[in-house]
């Protein structure tokens, strides 16, 4: 049986031309091999639109620069990947981790994704998973490490 697995926005980056260095390109070879059931959410994608605006902001990148990225990126993960149910209790969870401390909304809105579907979210995040394990609440993160990168 296939470890399911959701993606962090940062494994979902290199679709949107953004380079996250080389342990995220590792593991996501290794992720395509087939022995992963990937997942993304909604919410990354957001949340990488928010990356590209950004660096519009800081000079980085021209407007149509981040469209076309945006455009591209999006088509890449939407037809290669399987999207994440994201029902009501997503945001309800979303929120109790927020109300807990965690003030990143969208790894909040992760971890409730992955907590809700079953699934291990898959980050480089070590400040979200001393705070789930801090909390007592349960570690449905995974590093690629653990998966063996």
């Amino acid at each position: 049986m296939a470890v399911k697995v959701l993606l962090d926005t940062t494994f979902l980056l290199p679709s949107f031309g953004v380079d996250v260095g080389g342990e995220v390109e590792a593991c996501l070879k290794l992720l395509a091999e087939g022995r992963f059931e990937v997942y993304y959410s909604r919410y990354s994608l957001l949340e990488a639109l928010f990356i590209l605006l950004r660096e519009v902001r800081r000079g980085r990148l021209q407007p149509w620069e981040a469209s076309e990225m945006a455009e591209e990126g999006a088509l890449a993960v939407v037809y290669g990947l399987r999207a994440a149910d994201e029902p009501p209790a997503v945001l309800g969870e979303a929120i109790r981790l927020y109300s807990l401390g965690h003030r990143d909304i969208f790894d909040d809105l992760l971890y409730a994704t992955a907590l809700v579907n079953e699934l291990r979210l898959l980050t480089l995040d070590e400040e979200l998973r001393s705070f789930v394990r801090r909390s007592g609440l349960r570690d449905v993160t995974v590093t690629p490490g653990e998966l063996g990168v």
